[in-house]
């Protein structure tokens, strides 16, 4: 390319959502509606108490990539607030204000972009992900709850943003729906911003291969 190419600004993607991003196209919905039940039993028959589950949502298409981008998003935002309290309570040491300053914003934008893709999930009629129902969660959290220094929570970082940034670049190569396609392009510069900075602090090349907790994680890893 010739020039820079300017990137939606952060209300912009969030507003993608609110225009109804993902409506009728690949992301169209599946009817949510419950079949007509069946005339129940005369009063003088005892009902069976019974204890229903609540179905789990339906992603289909698109959605489910876009599911999995929410709920990865969700998680890293979680890990950065936990590394931004363990970088507070003092058992890490004396933690440097431009770490704690990197883990509040990275988090913070990580937040917007789970609420981003959420919305695309919600114009179309689905449920938005709740919580990170993810595989990798609790090895993830494992290896947060490990840290004994300041340069690992920025170590925890680096691998949250090379994950994101994979998972969302492979999503991005098969959405059918441009806007979720749009908004993958927009969260993938974003995290790969996030991992230099972090590798910069660390004075680690910011080019080093990640380990594998900073791989893509598979449509599999979702618990929906």
């Amino acid at each position: 390319m010739t020039g820079p190419v300017s990137r939606p600004s952060r209300r912009l993607v969030l507003g993608w959502g609110a225009a109804g991003l993902l409506g009728a196209g690949a992301l169209a919905a599946c009817s949510d509606s419950a079949p007509t039940a069946p005339a129940g039993p005369s009063s003088s028959t005892p009902v069976p108490s019974t204890s229903a589950t609540p179905a789990r949502p339906d992603y289909v298409g698109d959605q489910r990539g876009v599911a999995l981008c929410a709920a990865l998003s969700a998680l890293a935002a979680s890990l950065y607030s936990g590394a931004v309290v363990a970088a507070g309570d003092g058992r890490l040491g004396q933690v440097p204000g431009v770490v704690t300053a990197f883990l509040s914003g990275a988090g913070a934008q990580h937040t917007e972009h789970a609420a981003a893709w959420n919305a695309l999930l919600t114009a179309a009629g689905r449920p938005a992900v709740s919580g990170t129902p993810l595989s990798v969660e609790t090895e993830r959290r494992a290896t947060l709850g490990r840290a004994a220094a300041p340069t690992d929570l920025l170590s925890v970082a680096v691998d949250v943003e090379a994950s994101v940034g994979a998972t969302v670049l492979a999503r991005a190569g098969e959405f059918t729906d441009a806007r979720a396609a749009a908004l993958a392009a927009t969260v993938a510069p974003v995290a790969a911003m996030h991992g230099a900075t972090a590798a910069f602090l660390l004075g680690r090349p910011t080019g080093v291969t990640p380990g594998p907790a900073g791989a893509a994680v598979g449509l599999d890893a979702l618990l929906l």
